[in-house]
């Protein structure tokens, strides 16, 4: 039980840092050779300072929220775990400081498949693949934009 939970804070802390844009707890999350593949990404990100990179570059100009639903940690041995999740997106495109928005709703559903694995460092995410399962058509990635 202390590993399934330890693997499912790694989803709750994934959302989190993704939310506020924090690069460094970002990529902490991940094994140093670990492999994310976001679905807006025509090849998987590998490595940990690539991941750092990736994240770097999400727009900031926009406020995103992830809500982790429905996660599910089967442990395989003392050092590895497979895992999946979903999120519940919503975003705010053009966020006002001290102004609540009244017109966001979900923006998407994702569907993470997660391996995880015990490093030194703790309990890390090795491989992340997501997909969307429900995506607003406005909402939808422009070439050049980053999404998650």
């Amino acid at each position: 039980m202390l590993i399934e939970h330890e693997c499912a804070k790694l989803t709750v802390l994934y959302c989190r840092h993704l939310d506020h844009l924090d690069p460094d707890a970002f990529a902490a999350i991940y094994t140093e050779d670990a492999v994310y593949k976001p679905a807006v990404e025509p090849v998987p990100i590998e490595g940990r300072a690539a991941i750092r990179d990736w994240i770097g570059r999400y727009p900031k100009d926009r406020l995103g929220r992830h809500v982790a639903t429905n996660q599910i940690v089967e442990v395989i041995d003392e050092d590895s775990a497979t895992g999946s999740s979903y999120a519940i997106v919503f975003r705010e495109p053009a966020p006002r400081e001290g102004v609540i928005s009244d017109r966001v709703t979900p923006r998407s559903l994702v569907e993470y498949s997660d391996s995880y694995r015990r490093t030194a460092e703790g309990w890390k995410i090795a491989r992340r693949v997501y997909r969307f399962d429900f995506l607003q058509r406005e909402e939808a990635r422009r070439p050049g934009e980053a999404a998650g």
